[in-house]
């Protein structure tokens, strides 16, 4: 595959995202939180410490979206029930942020499987780019991290039902001195959707895999 991802550090290009990442998931759950639902549930009982998710006050469902895997099958509200689901954003030829975000996930999937037991989950990489994002090219790059990770695309108006309501900001950048042409840029920030299809807890940059790995394990054992 061309432009084969490596797992690298972020480099220093990302730290700006990094910021826009925050403050535009705040404002997302800003405005979520403000939005009147009849369908919300309240955690209950001690407040959970975490080393790094942030738990919402309220856990609400998503929104209805409707997009697809790598491997041809729809990803929507459906798909997330039955299981926790991580959702981070980017895109295939993104340079730093995509492919060290994809490599902490490696790692925390690692650290997730010597527990015992362990809630199911999914991990899943929603790209931005659905100009070259093909579905192969997405196969292609989330087998290199995981075989078990999926790919996720659809075009602009269906990515936006699931990634304005998030606070997921994305924009394409032109290129001029650059052979890519143009470049996404993308809040970088994770998020944890329950088995109910709920938006459940979100992870600012930087990630760490053990924190999170460790918040994850702790979360899903006390969510019934």
């Amino acid at each position: 595959m061309n432009n084969k991802p490596t797992k690298a550090n972020a480099l220093p290009r990302s730290v700006n995202l990094a910021l826009l990442a925050v403050a535009a998931v705040a404002a997302g759950v800003i405005a979520w939180y403000l939005t009147p639902s009849k369908n919300s549930m309240a955690p209950v009982g001690r407040p959970l410490q975490t080393q790094q998710a942030m738990l919402m006050p309220e856990f609400r469902p998503l929104k209805p979206f409707s997009l697809t895997s790598h491997k041809g099958a729809n990803f929507d509200n459906q798909s997330l029930l039955g299981q926790w689901t991580f959702l981070s954003f980017g895109y295939t030829h993104c340079p730093d942020i995509c492919p060290t975000t994809m490599s902490m996930f490696a790692e925390m999937h690692n650290r997730i499987q010597v527990q015992e037991p362990v809630k199911p989950y999914q991990v899943a990489f929603v790209s931005v780019d659905p100009e070259r994002d093909s579905l192969q090219r997405l196969a292609e790059y989330v087998k290199f991290f995981d075989p078990s990770f999926l790919g996720i695309t659809g075009p602009e108006e269906a990515l936006q039902a699931l990634t304005k309501p998030l606070g997921v900001l994305h924009r394409r950048v032109e290129t001029e001195d650059s052979a890519m042409g143009y470049v996404m840029d993308h809040s970088a920030s994770i998020f944890l959707l329950d088995p109910k299809g709920r938006f459940h807890a979100y992870f600012s940059p930087p990630h760490d895999a053990e924190k999170m790995a460790e918040d994850f394990i702790a979360i899903s054992n006390r969510t019934q």
